[in-house]
């Protein structure tokens, strides 16, 4: 078990990148094909990579395949079990990065994509929605907004 929980608490945009490094081309190019058909992401790039990195107690090196999954949040799950079910290294990298902002377009492909039979995704200019923000925050009854804080000022 990790200490580390698998779905992050502060993740709120509307896209989700999961990275995975394959040892060769068509290792990456069988895990896309299986996340493509199984539409788990809608797209991905595969980026040769040069890799450093500890393994066992020595200094290894390593040239690999970088796949770059676009996905949205209800999928990453899947598309996790998915690829450590398949991989070929022993401890699989997959990590998943949030993506706060996508412009309107491109998540509507994205989502449709995805999942075709979903409602459409509230788009507004790929910005977090107002309840995600700090501002938006509701108040309590009587409360007054914060009042700007300054620093002392310094005497010569």
């Amino acid at each position: 078990m990790s200490p580390y929980p698998m779905d992050p608490v502060d993740a709120t945009g509307p896209m989700r990148l999961v990275l995975c490094a394959f040892p060769d081309t068509g290792a990456a190019e069988r895990a896309v094909e299986g996340a493509l058909e199984a539409r788990l992401a809608a797209c991905a790039q595969l980026v040769p990579v040069r890799s450093r990195y500890w393994w066992r107690g020595r200094l290894e090196r390593a040239d690999e395949t970088l796949v770059v999954f676009k996905t949205v949040p209800k999928r990453v799950g899947a598309l996790f079990r998915a690829l450590e079910a398949s991989h070929p290294y022993e401890v699989p990298e997959i990590v998943e990065l949030d993506v706060p902002r996508v412009p309107d377009a491109y998540l509507a492909y994205l989502a449709g994509t995805i999942d075709a039979d979903a409602p459409p995704l509230p788009l507004g200019g790929g910005r977090a929605t107002p309840a995600a923000t700090r501002r938006a925050a509701p108040r309590g009854r009587g409360a007054r907004r914060p009042g700007r804080t300054r620093a002392p000022r310094r005497r010569p």
